[in-house]
């Protein structure tokens, strides 16, 4: 995997149902409940009928985020996530580097909350590595949707 050719801070590992998902971060911002988000994510991963080998969210600044770009896209623009997908089959298996600034720089454009922006971030790349594209506009409308769906499940508390 991408992320552990990396050096990165401090990590906390979750076991959920046998199912490895890991937070790491590289900058002071720390996921307020981090369980929490796991058992929303195995959720959403159960609901499209797919298993967790192994989640990597690693918790980055633009510059940091923006040298992953440089060096394994070859792009030099900032962004708010990458996910390197290395699933096979049903096992979704990456690493999502996510940008806690830019995250909140889209929160004020966006008019929404940092932590709605940041939820929403996370699903859309966990619906990457479940096979979701968003390059055409049928493929953004329906990966939309999805998002939608489940951060709903999550603002109705069904998942935890």
């Amino acid at each position: 995997m991408i992320s552990s050719k990396l050096p990165i801070g401090v990590g906390t590992i979750y076991n959920i149902y046998g199912l490895m998902i890991n937070y790491y971060y590289e900058t002071k911002f720390h996921l307020y409940n981090e369980f929490y988000f796991s058992k929303w994510i195995f959720f959403v991963v159960s609901k499209e009928n797919k298993f967790i080998k192994e989640l990597n969210f690693i918790f980055c600044n633009d510059q940091y985020l923006i040298n992953i770009n440089n060096k394994y896209l070859n792009k030099n623009y900032y962004t708010d996530v990458i996910t390197f997908d290395n699933s096979e089959d049903k096992n979704i298996d990456g690493d999502i580097f996510i940008s806690i600034k830019r995250i909140k720089y889209n929160s004020l454009n966006f008019k929404k909350s940092f932590y709605d922006e940041l939820k929403r971030i996370i699903i859309h790349a966990v619906l990457h590595l479940l096979g979701y594209k968003d390059k055409k506009e049928t493929e953004k409308y329906i990966m939309s949707k999805k998002e939608e769906i489940y951060l709903f499940f999550l603002k109705k508390k069904y998942v935890c």
